[in-house]
């Protein structure tokens, strides 16, 4: 389990204050701020502090929520660890529903000139196009995003920030999307983050 502290953002905004006021009134600091936007662990001292200089209750600024209940991409950020940096991609390990995932994650963001590729040996591409006056130009860069391996332990999500504007490859290479039912156990996902925030994995 873990408590959830949206209720406190959407009173800030209701009350048309920012997190700076909330620094300001509380005297809090930013490191404690960043904490909450985690729906990390607190102390009740700051607690106290919050609702004292909000003139509210413990219950209008948090919430108990319990794993259960979690989806996959709130259980993604409240307990990822992250196991591998590069400059392309971060990858992140955790556990939904006893279920362990690796998630890689773009650095970059994709756009409307960005293809992603996913080849036969399980290689994302991905290739950028340029843009000049708003036409992708035929000049292009193609650069080897991840190479996910494919694990029966684990489920293996590539997750592209951004929407790309194709991707090929997809549910043919052992790649699937989100939704679709992986024909094997070392099927990866590949997704946008925008897909991750609504995937509900088939058990």
């Amino acid at each position: 389990m873990y408590m959830d502290y949206a209720k406190l953002w959407k009173f800030l905004i209701d009350k048309g204050l920012t997190k700076n006021d909330l620094m300001e009134l509380t005297g809090i600091s930013s490191r404690v701020v960043a904490k909450l936007t985690k729906n990390q662990t607190v102390t009740t001292d700051t607690l106290v502090k919050i609702c004292r200089a909000l003139h509210c209750g413990v219950a209008d600024i948090m919430e108990y929520v319990a794993e259960r209940e979690m989806t996959l991409y709130q259980c993604y950020k409240q307990f990822g660890q992250r196991v591998e940096e590069t400059e392309e991609y971060t990858a992140t390990e955790f556990v939904y529903r006893e279920q362990p995932y690796l998630v890689y994650l773009t650095k970059r963001t994709a756009n409307k000139a960005t293809h992603i590729h996913c080849k036969a040996d399980k290689t994302v591409v991905w290739e950028q196009l340029h843009m000049f006056g708003g036409v992708a130009t035929p000049g292009r860069e193609q650069t080897v995003l991840v190479r996910p391996k494919p694990s029966k332990d684990r489920r293996v999500l590539v997750v592209v920030k951004g929407k790309p504007a194709l991707v090929v490859g997809q549910d043919e290479n052992g790649f699937v999307s989100a939704g679709r039912q992986p024909k094997s156990l070392t099927d990866l996902y590949l997704m946008t983050e925008a897909e991750l925030k609504l995937f509900e994995p088939i058990e």
